[in-house]
């Protein structure tokens, strides 16, 4: 095999080839200056967070001032106690244990015992990751999806990795990639995709889903992909040895040899490194030099949509996507992807035609063409039907879960809390009639599981508005503007 395998990410000098593990002028830096730095790469960890946090901040910094360096020696940070016990503050507090049933909080009543205990299996080699345990989530459109819950300690395991491969890798990510990461979120996504539509000559958008994804993720081609960036053998290793644990349903051990579970620790780093030698390279250095006319693609993990100014160059890009994606082992959902008329002009044609235009899903939102008060065309957006009808039905299962488990004071302000939860995301210039709705729904289904503690009613809805106007609900508001963002 050779670098044609990449269809050429490898152009610039700085770029590495995946498929030989080597960068196109040689190895990594050689000479005095090459040794001193790997001598430096392996230099002793005092027990100081604030030595460690530089020691990140070293990491990166050699990633941005030399493209071609190669990690040789990086695993040793997480031999070490301070920086796996930071790793588990890092832990959200209310996740669901792994196949041991030992919780977060549990790890923690011995924790520095714990840690010893890990950091000598760590570096005798004789640690060995737990199969993660399967559950299944509804998802938007129906089904469900299968999420990897990994053990407690092996959460922090994978956080430690996690911080090692981001502290590296972030500086090379193309502005393309939204999705988790620093500084970056699924709102600055949508504000770049308004303004490009707002304003550049955008006719069509090519709508993308990849079929299990986090399932579907070549093993071989993700070690190649690391290798860009680091050759350090024990990393990789560990790496490979989490890939490879296997996963427990129901009680039976399944044997895996491709994917990274989604709801692993270090799923999302692996699956961004992975997209981004897969798609965002290609797309910016290879398929996009072939155009004549204006395109961005606007990505946010495995989800992303292109807008393109000419239709067969957004028909031929989805064409050619699918064969790049099958060189990986990966499947564009025919049922969920498709190459649509939008924009500016499409909506000025449609709207002297009297024709319908279609509309998208992004992030959780429709995306179709409205027009301003004063008759202008403008990008609009609301909550997708898929997603608004998941969030309904969740609310109610919660209500109905806690109407008798505590008192009413109780759970009313932890509502006040998802309602804000949902505004947060939700809160989108345009949205604020389907938060209105949301709102309105949530009142309704709280009033009926109040009166459903027992066979005979609590409230009555002058009652229930009493309560309500002593402990109010919080209204939708506007957390994001994006027309503001936009027009600027």
């Amino acid at each position: 095999m050779d670098g044609k395998r990449l269809q050429g990410i490898a152009r610039r000098k700085s770029d590495y080839s995946i498929v030989s593990g080597k960068p196109r002028n040689g190895g990594g830096e050689k000479g005095v200056a090459g040794v001193r730095k790997e001598k430096r790469d392996t230099a002793a960890i005092h027990r100081d967070g604030v030595q460690l946090s530089t020691k990140l901040s070293s990491l990166t910094s050699r990633a941005r001032g030399n493209p071609k360096y190669k990690f040789t020696s990086v695993s040793n940070l997480l031999m070490n106690e301070d920086f796996l016990r930071g790793c588990y503050w890092e832990l959200k507090r209310d996740k669901s244990p792994g196949v041991d049933r030992v919780t977060i909080e549990e790890y923690g009543r011995d924790l520095e015992e714990n840690l010893k205990g890990l950091v000598k299996r760590l570096r005798s080699w004789k640690y060995k990751p737990q199969p993660v345990r399967r559950v299944y989530i509804p998802k938007a459109k129906g089904g469900k999806r299968g999420l990897g819950i990994p053990t407690v300690e092996d959460k922090i395991v994978q956080r430690g990795i996690a911080r090692i491969l981001e502290a590296i890798f972030e500086v090379d990510f193309q502005d393309v990639s939204y999705g988790f990461r620093p500084g970056r979120s699924c709102h600055q996504a949508l504000d770049v995709l308004d303004k490009a539509i707002m304003f550049k000559p955008i006719n069509c958008v090519v709508d993308v889903d990849i079929k299990k994804f986090f399932d579907s993720i070549r093993h071989d081609w993700l070690m190649k992909c690391l290798r860009q960036r680091i050759t350090d053998t024990n990393l990789l290793r560990l790496i490979g040895r989490i890939l490879n644990t296997g996963i427990m349903d129901e009680g039976k051990l399944i044997e895996v040899d491709k994917g990274t579970p989604q709801g692993g620790v270090v799923s999302p780093i692996l699956a961004n490194i992975y997209l981004h030698y897969i798609i965002d390279l290609w797309f910016e250095r290879v398929f996009k030099r072939e155009l004549k006319g204006y395109t961005q693609l606007i990505r946010f993990a495995d989800d992303f949509v292109v807008v393109f100014q000419h239709r067969h160059e957004a028909e031929r890009f989805a064409e050619s996507l699918k064969q790049r994606l099958s060189k990986f082992g990966l499947e564009i959902a025919e049922d969920k992807s498709r190459v649509i008329e939008f924009g500016r002009s499409v909506w000025q044609r449609v709207q002297r035609e009297r024709m319908q235009i279609a509309t998208f899903d992004f992030l959780g939102f429709t995306h179709f063409c409205d027009k301003t008060r004063r008759g202008g065309f403008k990008l609009g957006r609301k909550t997708s039907r898929a997603k608004f009808t998941q969030k309904i039905k969740a609310m109610n299962q919660w209500l109905k879960k806690v109407r008798n488990q505590v008192k009413l004071t109780e759970w009313w302000s932890t509502l006040r809390l998802k309602l804000i939860g949902h505004y947060n995301y939700y809160g989108l210039s345009g949205n604020y009639e389907a938060l209105m709705k949301f709102y309105r729904l949530v009142i309704k289904l709280a009033y009926k599981w109040i009166n459903r503690r027992s066979q005979r009613k609590s409230f009555n809805y002058a009652r229930y508005y009493r309560f309500m106007s002593h402990n109010p609900l919080p209204k939708p508001k506007i957390y994001h503007s994006i027309y503001m963002t936009s027009s600027c």
